[in-house]
């Protein structure tokens, strides 16, 4: 688990110090006032970077979990990653302006980026603590049986239970989710942000989640960074059956549903990858069967296998703007529901957040799932 954290925060090191590094030349570029005080710019950098590892390897390697430090340096990040979208897209104008019209090199380009980042991360923050929204779905299916005609499946994705989500936050979707009367509960993972020992008193909530055939998890990629086997003992611990690469058979008003469940594939290093084929292995061709996988790929393979919905989550639709255009560079459906082929696949943008408390655009959702006959 170590090794991997590790890795992830060299290379998280690597893209952040990138970015400040073009950050911090570009801004005393716009600002002769800021080129006269290089060393507080390069400061600030330092400070900054120090911020984003201090607060996580205080946790991991001494067990301190600060949660002001924490507050900090997600919230730096939250401004950092705005702006350097911002500044980009502020640097870009001025380029073409340089080019084609002549125009120096204005402070007020500076300014303007500043200015957004500050109003977008404050209405991002703002989003995350909201009351959070139920989503309803309607998903028609072809040769639906009767028996599963108006099915209710509430997906709950990317929770990221840490040191910014309060216990209070947990309870709500709790009994948000419980007043949707659901007759199956899917969590598509990254539940885990840290140590599973950190999240007693949010998982005993969780325990609290009530469905006619109850709640069905697979694993996210952050529940290998989290200590795999301690999240898995914990959720079976609340009674939820956990499904990988394996599937159950439900038996709802005299009709079959077959959940099948995947592992993600960061699982690999740790044991078995994600291997559709074993775990719809003595399924029945003709059976309605629903797909848990957390990140939304595979669906030609699924699509072929003859699932008929798939539920993902992993991208939480890049989680605020300007960064939820850019997660459509890299996945085919970051986010909502698609068609491919026979299949339908639905992407969650997530329950909560990850890193900065930042939703600008892009609120969290319950997601209510209705399977309709057609």
């Amino acid at each position: 688990m170590k090794y991997r954290m590790f890795l992830f925060l060299g290379i998280l090191l690597l893209g952040l110090g990138s970015a400040c590094f073009y950050m911090a030349r570009r801004s005393m570029a716009f600002c002769p006032a800021l080129q006269r005080q290089q060393g507080l710019v390069w400061g600030c950098v330092i400070a900054f970077l120090l911020l984003q590892f201090g607060a996580p390897l205080a946790n991991r390697l001494l067990g301190l979990r600060i949660n002001a430090l924490y507050w900090l340096s997600y919230l730096s990040l939250s401004l950092v990653s705005t702006f350097f979208l911002y500044l980009a897209a502020a640097d870009f104008i001025q380029m073409l302006s340089r080019r084609f019209i002549g125009a120096a090199i204005e402070p007020w380009a500076l300014l303007a980026a500043a200015s957004l980042t500050v109003i977008s991360t404050s209405l991002g923050l703002v989003q995350c603590y909201l009351p959070i929204r139920t989503q309803p779905i309607e998903v028609p299916l072809d040769g639906l049986p009767e028996g599963l005609d108006g099915f209710r499946i509430v997906q709950i994705s990317d929770l990221h239970l840490g040191p910014l989500l309060p216990v209070s936050r947990v309870e709500r979707i709790v009994s948000r989710t419980n007043g949707l009367c659901p007759d199956l509960i899917a969590v598509t993972g990254d539940l885990a942000d840290g140590d599973v020992k950190q999240e007693r008193a949010c998982l005993a909530e969780l325990g609290k989640l009530q469905a006619v055939h109850g709640v069905r998890f697979i694993t996210g990629n952050h529940e290998y960074y989290s200590g795999v086997e301690q999240w898995l003992e914990a959720v079976r611990d609340l009674g939820w059956r956990v499904l990988l690469n394996e599937h159950e058979i439900l038996r709802h008003r005299e009709t079959d549903l077959v959940v099948i469940g995947l592992p993600d594939p960061a699982g690999g290093g740790e044991g078995e990858g994600p291997n559709l084929a074993k775990a719809m292995a003595g399924v029945a061709p003709e059976t309605i069967k629903l797909l848990l996988y957390h990140q939304p790929l595979g669906a030609e393979k699924a699509a072929r296998a003859g699932i008929h919905l798939q539920l993902s989550g992993h991208t939480h639709g890049g989680q605020f703007f300007p960064w939820s255009p850019i997660v459509r560079l890299f996945y085919d459906y970051p986010v909502g529901l698609h068609r491919h082929g026979p299949m339908w696949l639905y992407t969650s943008p997530g329950t909560g957040f990850w890193g900065p408390p930042n939703r600008f655009l892009v609120p969290p959702e319950i997601t209510l799932i209705t399977l309709k006959r057609r």
